[in-house]
């Protein structure tokens, strides 16, 4: 199922991917790494892919093509935390957006809608096709 525009690794988002969105979708990876977090502090860690952008940081009216969040430790963020997310469009994300925030992830929620937070730290990196692009956390929204 693999064509130009998805990546043909195989996990089980991107067989759920194809079976549901078909052309609709596509699989995007990231690996995600934090310096100075504390090891064992629990943080929220989301990731939101973007078409294009005016600027470096997507607007307030931008919404997201595709959107991760999952529980994370300090820990796991100095190691990498390897993320998919599936977009729901066939053109491919021109930038990934991640951040971690205190507490725990709230699968409730849908993360399309949320936006970083004062004092989040979150990083920036220009997607890629095939390998995972790695995304450092190394900005801070001001307070």
């Amino acid at each position: 199922m693999a064509d130009g525009n998805r990546s043909n690794g195989g996990s089980w988002l991107s067989l759920l991917a194809n079976a549901t969105l078909g052309a609709a979708a596509r699989l995007v990876r990231a690996k995600v790494t934090a310096q100075g977090l504390g090891s064992r502090d629990r943080y929220r860690l989301i990731v939101h892919s973007y078409e294009k952008t005016r600027g470096g940081v997507p607007g307030p009216a931008e919404r997201p093509l595709g959107s991760f969040q999952r529980n994370v430790t300090g820990a796991e963020l100095k190691a990498g935390v390897r993320v998919e997310l599936v977009e729901t469009s066939v053109r491919a994300g021109a930038l990934l957006v991640a951040w971690v925030e205190s507490g725990e992830a709230d699968l409730e929620f849908d993360g399309r809608t949320a936006k970083p937070m004062r004092g989040s730290i979150y990083g920036l990196a220009r997607g890629a096709q095939g390998d995972a692009t790695t995304i450092h956390l190394n900005r801070s929204r001001a307070a």
